[in-house]
């Protein structure tokens, strides 16, 4: 069936992109004035890992606009072929928490000084950490939108299933990016790395074991970050209605 934009709730989801969009400005132009002694500009490399954090949004939203469409072969496949781009970067969005081990890697840390009374140190964390929860929203923002689509079309059961699947498989993604290091399009350009990657993960108990720790902790940061800015939505809607 053809949704409407009052049904998926515009013009309040451009809205919260443009809020996004300013916190993201703020957050890119800060850290790109940070500058060590030598000169260089630690947190570039977050330009790129901001980029890739905001395509599940845009994804979500082109799934938005495909849903306005005639019900038909041609909508079944934008929305089936915008689904799996949306899962292939969902996990880049939550990603951008584990950049945050950045700060200690540039900031000139001496463990024998009290360095946390220095506001420089204060300056790196604090936007480092923004953009950490910027990453969070982006995430939850997306899945949010997509979860209240699958409980429309299957049930309040299924659209919970979906989305602590989801979830799950963003935490296990954050885990493979950040430590061995794969990208979204790996995925398509290397399957037989990925492949051979899962196999050594299997077979590594070490490894193995620090996966499954990390992929919990992360599972409950997403989990519970989602669960509030859901449950503060849903509070909303009951306020309008």
């Amino acid at each position: 069936m053809r949704r409407t934009k009052s049904e998926l709730h515009y013009p309040a989801k451009w809205y919260v992109v443009l809020i996004l969009a300013l916190v993201t400005i703020v957050c890119l132009k800060t850290l790109y004035d940070f500058q060590l002694t030598s000169g260089r500009r630690p947190y570039l490399f977050i330009f790129w890992n901001m980029f890739l954090a905001w395509l599940p949004v845009v994804f979500m939203l082109l799934i938005d606009w495909a849903l306005q469409l005639a019900p038909g072969g041609f909508r079944r496949l934008l929305l089936a072929g915008f689904g799996l781009l949306w899962l292939g970067f969902y996990p880049n969005a939550a990603y951008l928490v584990t950049d945050l081990l950045h700060v200690f890697a540039n900031y000139p840390v001496e463990t024998s000084t009290r360095f946390w009374l220095e506001i420089h140190f204060w300056d790196h964390l604090l936007a480092m950490l923004l953009t950490a929860v910027l990453g969070l929203l982006l995430g939850s923002f997306s899945l949010l939108s997509i979860h209240e689509e699958v409980r429309r079309r299957f049930g309040v059961f299924l659209g919970w299933l979906f989305a602590g699947l989801m979830l799950g498989l963003g935490s296990f993604g954050i885990y493979m990016g950040r430590f061995v290091r794969w990208n979204t399009w790996d995925l398509w350009e290397n399957p037989r790395m990925i492949r051979q990657d899962l196999l050594d993960l299997v077979n590594d108990a070490g490894q193995r074991s620090f996966a499954v720790d990390f992929c919990m902790k992360m599972f409950m940061l997403t989990a519970g970050f989602y669960l509030i800015l859901y449950f503060i939505s849903f509070m909303q809607a009951g306020r309008r209605e």
